[in-house]
């Protein structure tokens, strides 16, 4: 196939050469600082996170007791089976 217009192709190509190096040595746009993530921010001092874990920890103690509790008056029988396994 033969080129009819050789320097408009010429041209085109030259164009679009000095286009890509031009858009390669351009530096990148400025970008606003990430915020670092909310695992990294200091939300609650420490002494308030293990405050709330040992809140944690002692309700649950008092649910396993609640559920020992009702399990041992069924086993004693003073209460039905149906009772013990019924959700607090």
């Amino acid at each position: 196939m033969t080129l009819r217009y050789p320097a408009a192709m010429a041209l085109t190509l030259a164009l679009i050469v000095c286009t890509a190096g031009a858009a390669a040595k351009r530096p990148a746009p400025d970008r606003p600082a990430a915020t670092p993530p909310a695992a990294k921010l200091d939300l609650y001092s420490r002494r308030a996170l293990r405050r709330a874990r040992t809140i944690l920890q002692l309700k649950l103690l008092e649910l396993r007791e609640e559920r020992l509790e009702r399990a041992r008056k069924a086993v004693l029988r003073r209460i039905p089976i149906d009772e013990m396994l019924r959700t607090p």
